[in-house]
């Protein structure tokens, strides 16, 4: 019986040892799979997997695993959590960990190794969201953010354009997503600017008449509104600048203030004997006589013709027959004086009494004298 259980002590069993992936084969005595592990030195973390079991006994041609678990720092929708996992690679690792949808987004490449020192992970899950765009809505199943889905739609939003939520936001099941297309233009409108009106009074138009010697003209102006739309429909429209392109002219209204003279009083004859008569008229004529300057005749002078008219049109707008009451009678507006001056009573006692044509001859006379002086309108 001795030597029988000395035989049984120094018995060896063959082993295959697969530590990581990596075998040896050895021969070992140990009673338990532990044993042997202590005997390789191979020390077990809480999260390394051996198979069989550490205090499995050892038979021959036995094969023992040793899993060696890896810290996996994993970052699903933004919930970071650390896992342990025996896997080698990514895709293995998602499989364990039932987060291997292919259309999940990974930041990590799902054939990446997984080292003994462990691997950080970012998984965005696809979400079930809604994309309201131009008014309609478009169902989309996508990893990622707004942004993401809005270039899945191959839309491209400008600096104007408005997206809800931003579009940097991470996707969550069940979000509506809006865009706006926001178009901004400016639009010129030409509108009329009313003239204004004014009036000046005149001492050489009767009072009681107008006239309007300046035409009034409307003026333009120029705005410029900036105009908003969005997904092509007009939001708001502002006046952003406003320019005249032409200035209104001011209608002016010419008002007479000048007061017509009383008429002169008509002569009167005396009743007496025709001898009384015919000597009162002898004695008249001859005071008349003398104290009427010689006549020079009556005969019409027409010269510088369209000159005159030019003065009497400013002087008094060519009415010849005008009496103003200041003192200054007809077209060319003479006052008594300057008349009987030139024996302007040739044709009339008063300016005004006399014809265009007298009053022109009158006036050429006075111009061989003194030219165009007495006319302010000359």
């Amino acid at each position: 019986m001795a030597t029988v259980g000395v035989a049984t002590a120094l018995q060896t069993n063959d082993v295959a040892l697969t530590v990581d992936g990596a075998t040896t084969n050895i021969a070992v005595r140990e009673k338990t799979v532990g044993g042997v592990l202590d005997l390789e030195g191979i020390e077990l973390s809480e999260h390394d997997v051996v198979l069989p079991g550490i205090e499995t006994r050892i038979s021959d041609d036995m094969e023992i695993t040793v899993l060696v678990a890896r810290p996996l720092d994993l970052t699903v929708d933004g919930s970071t959590r650390e896992v342990w996992t025996t896997a080698k690679t990514v895709e293995e690792a998602l499989g364990y960990l039932d987060l291997d949808a292919a259309d999940s987004k990974l930041s990590a490449s799902r054939s990446a190794a997984i080292g003994r020192d462990g691997l950080s992970i970012d998984i965005i899950t696809a979400k079930d969201v809604t994309l309201i765009a131009g008014g309609e809505e478009t169902a989309i199943r996508l990893a990622g953010t707004v942004g993401d889905v809005l270039d899945e739609a191959d839309i491209t939003p400008d600096s104007d354009d408005i997206v809800t939520p931003d579009a940097g936001e991470l996707l969550v099941q069940g979000m509506e997503i809006t865009y706006v297309d926001v178009e901004v233009k400016s639009k010129d409108v030409d509108k009329e600017i009313a003239f204004k009106t004014s009036s000046v009074n005149s001492s050489r138009m009767d009072k009681g008449k107008s006239e309007v010697t300046t035409k009034g003209v409307v003026g333009l102006k120029r705005e410029t509104y900036t105009e908003t739309f969005h997904d092509g429909e007009l939001q708001t429209s502002e006046l952003a600048s406003e320019t005249v392109v032409k200035e209104p002219v001011t209608q002016v209204t010419t008002v007479g203030t000048r007061v017509a003279p009383k008429p002169a009083p008509k002569a009167t004859s005396n009743s007496g004997s025709s001898s009384s008569s015919s000597s009162s008229s002898s004695s008249s004529s001859s005071s008349s006589s003398a104290s009427t300057p010689p006549s020079s005749g009556k005969a019409l002078d027409l010269s510088r013709a369209a000159m005159w008219d030019r003065i009497a049109r400013c002087e008094s707008t060519n009415r010849w027959n005008i009496n103003t009451g200041n003192g200054y009678y007809g077209g060319l507006q003479f006052n008594l004086a300057t008349w009987r001056s030139v024996n302007g009573q040739d044709f009339a006692a008063y300016p005004h009494q006399a014809t265009r044509e007298e009053q022109i001859t009158v006036a050429n006379r006075l111009y061989a004298k003194r030219g165009t002086q007495p006319w302010s309108c000359a």
